[in-house]
């Protein structure tokens, strides 16, 4: 799948120009009082202007150490090349990255403390994420430190754990990577006999590792294991298979947690696609539910609800939420609706009604909390956000209201933030906002401006990034404000009518033309260059924004 930046975005517009202004106000403020010398080449800079930049260099030139009276400092252990580029990008904001020198770059500015740098080359190795690479980032992003890329790279090893499992590098992982995918509740798979496989591999590559043997098997379900599995294990005992002594040890010596009445893990965590759809003039609304490890759709109860559409869809919980919508009975007007589906229980109820009456919203879960956003009422677009604090007595309240209000837009969660991307605003026009509710701080700001403003779009967090869908594919990486474009011909142009993230993979459902929703199904996969269209992939055509993805333990 490739991918190529978008508009430039390295720093956000503003920061750009207000970097530049004070470069042109503090000009005497900057002028060279120190000289660098890394590998034999000289450069003249200011002492506050890296001290500014750098932890390393404000205790180099401002410390208690005798460079911080030299009029030249040798930096040892800085390559050049490298040393350049993070020089330039000091002054004007720009780093030069590619898949040659970012590793390079990375590790020079993790020595200088170049924070910013630092950053932005590791959002670089998030892009450039792929199950033939992901094991290594892992083990490199854990050397340097560089947190988010070492979670962004478990996870793709997590969601993607049979392509991974037949890499090269699984075999030279150490036993405590091994232990920590096996021990996790989103590794994704359809049941535990990849994972006890996985073990059996990892073990018999090396004879000194069957002492760990017992230890990693603890960690596999025992209640996930297929008979046709274990029928085969009991079968390779006598074979010549090489991991057959594995598995006699294994059956001589049950793991706690495989004997009856010892203690058991949690199943691992299910996620799950629901879509609400059909024809609005109907009496009923249909529900169905998608599994993607099986890649069966199951029926659930249909939401009784005749001329209802724009309504919202979010999932809070273990609960498919509908708030909202226009509705029809002689006339058109807002509703104030709330249905709930809970999923456990495989029912629908009545939610509490909305503070206000709204259509063509979004709504998203955020921890316990619903939030439904802006839209229109029968007056107008409204910037009016509401929570409701599912499993609760309350009602729902008010909270700040969204910087630009809009209408038909887009929102998605991101960490323990709600983002709601471009929309129509009140004069009927494509906003290209993105706007960041701090739910912590009950606050909104506009963090970045698409480079292609829309309304109808979708959009789903995938790895800490925020993707775009709808005319063009975009992602944003928020913390660095840098936009890439996804170039898929399949996606290129085309609208849809939902999107949802399912176990590291980017599902798009019912895509719209014409006025008209189909009842196809797009698998979007960076880590494997995949984007799959299916057609008549879904049982019925879906309103916008009428799908979600609902986690759930033990199913």
């Amino acid at each position: 799948m490739a991918c190529r930046s978008g508009t430039e975005r390295n720093v956000a517009p503003e920061r750009k120009q207000r970097s530049a202004r004070q470069l042109k106000e503090g000009e005497s403020d900057l002028t060279p009082d120190v000289t660098l010398q890394v590998e034999g080449e000289r450069f003249d800079v200011n002492r506050k202007q890296l001290a500014q930049q750098s932890p390393y260099f404000r205790a180099l030139f401002f410390g208690a150490g005798i460079e911080s009276t030299k009029r030249k400092v040798c930096l040892k252990g800085v390559d050049l090349q490298h040393f350049r580029v993070l020089l330039e990008h000091g002054r004007t904001s720009r780093l030069a990255l590619n898949r040659g020198n970012v590793q390079g770059i990375l590790e020079t500015a993790d020595f200088l403390q170049l924070e910013r740098a630092r950053l932005l080359c590791c959002k670089f190795l998030e892009r450039e994420l792929h199950i033939s690479n992901c094991l290594g980032m892992m083990a490199y992003a854990w050397r340097l430190g560089c947190t988010q890329l070492y979670k962004a790279a478990r996870q793709v090893a997590l969601s993607h754990f049979e392509a991974v499992l037949a890499e090269e590098d699984f075999l030279s992982l150490p036993k405590e990577t091994v232990a920590d995918l096996l021990a996790s509740d989103d590794l994704a798979i359809r049941n535990d006999d990849l994972a006890l496989e996985a073990t059996l591999r990892w073990v018999s590559f090396e004879p000194k590792r069957g002492e760990h043997f017992l230890e990693l098997a603890e960690l596999v379900r025992p209640e996930s294991l297929s008979v046709p599995f274990m029928t085969q294990l009991l079968a390779r005992m006598k074979s010549s298979d090489p991991k057959a002594k594995l598995i006699c040890t294994l059956n001589d010596h049950f793991p706690a947690s495989w004997s009856a009445g010892g203690p058991r893990r949690a199943a691992r965590a299910r996620e799950s696609l629901f879509v609400l759809g059909g024809p609005h003039d109907e009496e009923q609304q249909s529900l169905y539910c998608f599994h993607p490890l099986t890649g069966r759709w199951e029926s659930c109860a249909p939401l009784q609800r005749r001329n209802l559409t724009q309504y919202s869809v979010a999932a809070a919980g273990d609960c498919v939420v509908v708030t909202g919508g226009y509705f029809r009975d002689v006339l058109w007007f807002s509703v104030d609706w709330v249905k709930i589906y809970e999923c456990q229980n495989r029912r629908w109820v009545d939610g509490p009604a909305l503070q206000k009456s709204r259509h063509s919203h979004c709504s998203v879960g955020l921890g316990s909390a619903l939030y439904v956003l802006g839209g229109s009422m029968d007056e107008g677009v409204v910037p009016d956000v509401e929570r409701l604090v599912m499993g609760s007595d309350e009602e729902w309240t008010g909270v700040s209201p969204m910087v630009r209000a809009v209408e038909r837009a887009a929102a998605a969660t991101l960490g323990a933030c709600v983002y709601v991307a471009c929309g129509l605003d009140e004069n009927g026009e494509a906003f290209g906002g993105i706007q960041r509710y701090e739910a912590t701080q009950d606050h909104w700001d506009v963090v970045s401006i698409s480079p292609f403003p829309r309304y109808d779009l979708v959009a789903t967090e995938l790895n800490g990034a925020l993707y775009l869908f709808g005319g063009r594919t975009l992602r944003l990486d928020v913390e660095t404000e840098e936009w890439t474009v996804l170039e898929e011909e399949s996606l290129d142009r085309k609208f849809f009518s939902g999107c949802a993230t399912i176990g590291g993979q980017m599902y798009l459902v019912s895509e719209s033309k014409s006025n008209k929703a189909f009842p196809n199904m797009v698998l979007v996969d960076p880590y494997i260059d995949t984007c799959i269209e299916v057609d008549d992939a879904i049982p019925c055509p879906l309103p916008l924004r009428g799908c979600v993805t609902v986690r759930m333990t033990g199913r």
